[in-house]
Order: C-alpha cells, then sequence, then structure tokens
C-alpha cells in the first residue's frame, strides 16, 4: 500500500479470506483418530485450535482469555511459520500477543526455550511482565509453573521441562552461548544488527535435542540408500524459531531490508538456493547479513497490521485523530501505518543523525552513554527549564580534546517537579561531569534556575554559587563562572538550528550507539532513580532524536523562520489536548550551541592525558 494514499483508505476488515470453504474443518467435531483419555481428545483439540487452548488454560481477569479474531489469525501464524514477522501499528496489542505465544509454547511443546530480547532489557521484561500478568490470573498456569527468577540481569520462567527468559542485549557479550527453540525478538528495528547476526542468532542454531535428531537422521539416511523410505517420507520436524517483531522504521534501517528479503521471498513463492536472494538484496552491501542454504518460502511470513486493519473500537479513535494531526508524516506512517519511509520529513534529517552514529560495521569506533564524566574530558550542559507543559530537560556533550567535535553522552527528563528539585538535579550531575558551561534558556523559568543557582542558602557542603561567564558584574562574585543564559530571539534560534543542522551533517557532533554497552553495566555504574524506575539514558536519547526529527521550518507572514514541531490543524485544535514535546530537542540545542561557542572562544584547557597514578584520579 502506497505512503501516499494510506491515510486516505477507509478501515479495512480484518480477515479477506481466511480459508477457502472445502480446507474449513470443525476440530471439535471432525476429530482424527481415537482417543482412550478425554484428556489426550483436549490437549489434540488444544493443538487444532490454538485460540481453544488460550480460552481454557489462560485467564485474564475475571473471565477466561479470549482472542479476537485477528489475534487468533497471529496466534496461529507465529505458532507454524519458522521466520514470521509481525508488523503492527503502536497501541495494536503486538507485546501482548508476543507474551500469550511464549507462554502457550512454554507449556504445550515440552522442552521449548523461548528466549526474548530487545534493544533495552526494559522492552524485553514488558513482554515478560504480560506472561506474569497472565501467570497470576489463571489457577491452570500457577499449577504448571515450577519457578519464577528475577535476577538483575534476565527474567525467568520455567514451565515443566520448557523455560521462558527474558535477557538484555547490550552489547551480546554476557549472553553468548545462551541456547533457544524460539527466539522473540521485540522492537526489532533498535536491535544492532550485527549483534543481531552474530550473537542472537546463534541462539537457534543448535537442534533442541541435537544428539536424537542427529540420530534420526541418520537413521533415515541409512533407509533411503537401502530403498527402504524415500525422500519425501522423512519425519516432518519442527525447526527453532525467530519471531521478528516490531513497528516499522525508516528504509536505511535493518529492519526494512529483512522485511523486503521476506516479501520477497513470500510473493515469489521461492524455493531454491539463498545466493539468488543475496543477489538481489545485498550485492551492493558487503556488510549485509547473507543468507545461507536452500530457502522455502512456507516458512516465512509476514503479519503486517496498520491501525485501519483493527476491528473498529479496539484503538482509541481520539489518539489516532491526536496523533495524525500532531505527528510528522514519516512518523505517523511508521507508528501507525506500518509504512517504511525513506526519511524523516522534518528540518533535522533522520537519515544524517544515523550516518553521525558511529558503528563497528562502518569502521567507526562506537561509544556510549555516560553516567559519570570522564575527570579528563570537559562537557557542556543544555537546559530547557520548563516544568508543567513541558519536561524539564537537560543535554549534556562531551568535548573532543582537539577542539574539533563532540559527543552526546546523557540526557534527562523530569514533568512537574518543584524548581528546587530539578536544580537538585542540575547540582548533581555538576558534580558528576567536568562541566565548563551551562547554557539555559531565560523562558519557562530560566531566570528561576538562575536564582537557585546562585542561593547561597540552599548550597551543601563543597558547592559553589554558578555564575554568568559573560557578565562583568557576576566576576567579581565567588564561585563558578560557566552560565551562559540564552533569549530564545528568531535570530539565534534561526543560528542554533542551522548550527545544530551544520554540525550533524559535518559529524561534528556525534550520536552513542546502543550496543556498546549493557543496561547492566550502566546501572552497576551508578543507580540512578526516575519515575520509580532505573533511569535509562539510551531511552532519553532516542526521543531527544525523535523529537528533533519531528522539528519543522515554516516562514511567518512577515517572512521569519519558525522552527517548531508541526502546527495542528484549526479544526482539530479543540477535539484533541496536545501531548507533543520537544524539550529533550531544546536542550540538545542549548547544549550544542555552548559547545560550539566555548569551542570557538578558545577556552578549552585541557591536554592529552600523558600518565599519573591511578588513586590520583
Amino acid at each position: 500500500m502506497s505512503e501516499e494514499s494510506i491515510l486516505d483508505k477507509p478501515r479495512l476488515p480484518v480477515i479477506y479470506e481466511l480459508a477457502k470453504e472445502t480446507k474449513l474443518r470443525n476440530p471439535f467435531h471432525e476429530r482424527f483418530g481415537k482417543f482412550e483419555s478425554p484428556y489426550d481428545e483436549f490437549v489434540d483439540i488444544c493443538y487444532e485450535n490454538l485460540t481453544f487452548a488460550v480460552f481454557s488454560i489462560m485467564k485474564w481477569k475475571d473471565g477466561p482469555l479470549e482472542l479476537a479474531p485477528f489475534q487468533s489469525v497471529i496466534l496461529r501464524t507465529l505458532w507454524d511459520k519458522t521466520f514470521p514477522i509481525l508488523l503492527m501499528t503502536r497501541g495494536g496489542g503486538k507485546t501482548f500477543m508476543l507474551a500469550v505465544y511464549s507462554l502457550l509454547r512454554a507449556i504445550m511443546v515440552p522442552g521449548s526455550k523461548v528466549v526474548i530480547v530487545a534493544a533495552s532489557f526494559r522492552q524485553s521484561k514488558l513482554v515478560f511482565d504480560y506472561i506474569e500478568q497472565i501467570y497470576n490470573y489463571s489457577p491452570v498456569v500457577q499449577a504448571a509453573v515450577t519457578k519464577i527468577a528475577r535476577p538483575n540481569d534476565s527474567r525467568e520462567m520455567y514451565v515443566g521441562t520448557s523455560s521462558i527468559r527474558a535477557l538484555p542485549l547490550g552489547n551480546g557479550e554476557k549472553i553468548r552461548g545462551v541456547r533457544a527453540t524460539d527466539i522473540v525478538c521485540d522492537e526489532y528495528a533498535s536491535i544492532p544488527e550485527e549483534i543481531f547476526q552474530v550473537v542472537v542468532r546463534g541462539f537457534a542454531a543448535v537442534a533442541a535435542d541435537p544428539i536424537e535428531q542427529a540420530r534420526q537422521i541418520y537413521l533415515e539416511n541409512q533407509l533411503i540408500k537401502e530403498g527402504k523410505l524415500k525422500e519425501d517420507e522423512r519425519k516432518k520436524r519442527s525447526s527453532n524459531k525467530i519471531i521478528y517483531a516490531g513497528t516499522a522504521h525508516y528504509q536505511f534501517n535493518h529492519y526494512y531490508r529483512l522485511y523486503s528479503i521476506h516479501k520477497a521471498i513470500i510473493d515469489n513463492e521461492f524455493i531454491g538456493n539463498a545466493e539468488e536472494i543475496n543477489d538481489s538484496f545485498t550485492a551492493d552491501d558487503e556488510s549485509a547479513y547473507k543468507l545461507e542454504g536452500v530457502l522455502d518460502y512456507r516458512d516465512y511470513a509476514i503479519i503486517q497490521i496498520p491501525y485501519m486493519g483493527l476491528p473498529e473500537g479496539f484503538m482509541d479513535d481520539k489518539q489516532i485523530v491526536q496523533a495524525k494531526a500532531t505527528m510528522p508524516r514519516a512518523l505517523f506512517s511508521m507508528e501507525y501505518e506500518c509504512i517504511f519511509p525513506t526519511d524523516s520529513d522534518g528540518f533535522f534529517k533522520r537519515v544524517l543523525i544515523n550516518e553521525a552514529t558511529p558503528g563497528e560495521s562502518d569502521g567507526r569506533k562506537p561509544f556510549s552513554v555516560e553516567i559519570v564524566g570522564d575527570p579528563h574530558y570537559e562537557y557542556v550542559m543544555g537546559i530547557d527549564p520548563a516544568r508543567k507543559t513541558d519536561n524539564f530537560s537537560i543535554s549534556i556533550l562531551k568535548l573532543a580534546k582537539n577542539g574539533k567535535g563532540y559527543r552526546n553522552v546523557y540526557c534527562y527528563s523530569m514533568n512537574n517537579k518543584n524548581w528546587v528539585t530539578s536544580v537538585r538535579k542540575v547540582r548533581e550531575l555538576l558534580a558528576k561531569f567536568n562541566i565548563v558551561r551551562v547554557a539555559v534558556d531565560t523562558g519557562g523559568g530560566g531566570h528561576t534556575v538562575e536564582d537557585l543557582l546562585q542561593n547561597a542558602e540552599i548550597l551543601r557542603a563543597g558547592e559553589q554559587p554558578i555564575w554568568r561567564y559573560n557578565d562583568d558584574e557576576h566576576m567579581r562574585f565567588d564561585g563558578r563562572h560557566i552560565l551562559d543564559m540564552i533569549n530564545f530571539t528568531p535570530s539565534w534560534i534561526g543560528e542554533a538550528n542551522y548550527g545544530l543542522a551544520a554540525d550533524i551533517e559535518h559529524k561534528r557532533i556525534l550520536f552513542p550507539h546502543r550496543d556498546t554497552k549493557s543496561d547492566i553495566d550502566i546501572i552497576k555504574e551508578g543507580e540512578i532513580p526516575s519515575k520509580g524506575n532505573i533511569f535509562e539514558p539510551w531511552d532519553e536519547i532516542e526521543e531527544q532524536i525523535n523529537e528533533t526529527c519531528k522539528i519543522v521550518m515554516t516562514f511567518t507572514k512577515t517572512g521569519i523562520q519558525h522552527f517548531d514541531l508541526p502546527e495542528i490543524p484549526t479544526t482539530q485544535k479543540t477535539k484533541i489536548s496536545l501531548t507533543q514535546r520537544k524539550d529533550r530537542y531544546s536542550a540538545l540545542l542549548l547544549s550544542a550551541y555552548a559547545a560550539r561557542t566555548y569551542i570557538n572562544e578558545g577556552q578549552m584547557t585541557f591536554e592529552p592525558f600523558v600518565g599519573g597514578w591511578a588513586d590520583h584520579f
């Protein structure tokens, strides 16, 4: 379905033609074989009708867990196919269905080893949280489960001889050697391709019972040689499975290439050597993963469900209206229409940010976020002080020692906190990073932040007042002179946005690569509570990038350039509440401006570190 027309399409039915009438069979009346025990027949019915199995085994709140027709199709497809793609609209219940599949597989297929991975441990835990909720509501599931474990670096559930594990991905080093019969990848677009191909794919490389399977194949080969067995009479074996789930992403992302390859295999009913597919899709990219062996289209499936493909009432129409009115076209296409756009349609292009993100595959050394700064480097900070209508947001950049660039290493945001709490957070970061310049927006409470940074009555031991660096009146006061109060005039806004765009295009500002350090490693370096959980800086920077790519440039009637989120149509302003934010973007704009001015003023004082005793630092 084309990107241009999909918005105007009417709501689509969920199922056009599930099966030809002649192929339909009622598993409750048309049984194959005879069963001496009603329990054996019940199990057989469950295998034939997974929706019935879910209804009979699992509960949700006050009653049986009932799946909608489209959810039944999803479950059956995930069950039968070896390499299914689950591409769904945001809010369509993707994570819940992954949980249902994982739990049912562990119960109904003894010896299953289900491994759930995502780019962040938090995301893989979301799937496991749904599994635990079903467990809490379901006495039969509780009777089947033998153990639940929640160590710091995983979530585990054991069902007889089966297991379900949610693991942190990180750089893959800590989870090498894990074995799985079913790999469930949530938000696949965010999983670094190299880590997936080198580490995660290897989970399923070994058969569930390799010795027994090797023995069976050997015996079959002998029987075929003796003419006692035909090739097509081999025992049908279930293969280990990889499920690729998530919302769409930009076409330069590896998820789109995977989607394109699967679609070509299915559309052409391809059965043959993988080299033909490689020649079509990966010939121009030497670093791309190459398929191997013989491919069979019957192993592949794509479940693609945009918001229009869900039953009416399943999604909140008001939320869809708001998203369509307030989100950039490309982002809405990805999140709700399951379309892979070529690039973001804002002032800042996502493809350029992607190019400014070093990775091992492009020969550049990647870097991680930082929770505690390196004392051998200088850092700058940008603060957007909005407190209620927007987040109070902080961005920190790490300056290169040669003065030729900076790295985006930290982002933080909080909402509806009092000014003292917000400024206390700034103080904590000043103690952890060697901050040499702080740029603050004067609007939305910037002057209040300035006053509190200079208020001697709330200073703690070892803290100093923070004064403006470029104000002669302030220079006579004792303290740190690193503050730059910024008035967001039209000329400054234009200069700052074009400056940031140039920094991105010329790769003067670089962005962290997610696979360089695991969430667990980051947490161990220094736990930072936020919103009741461990703070995850990866997610904050990802949101910062998303906000930045939403910004559009327009002209006012007087010809002044305006940089902001897309304007809400007048007809929608009374129907929806604006929940879009751009505070993280504003903090990045300020920190990049602080870095450029600090470097251009020749203020950098650090020379490359040459030696010394470790305890001096």
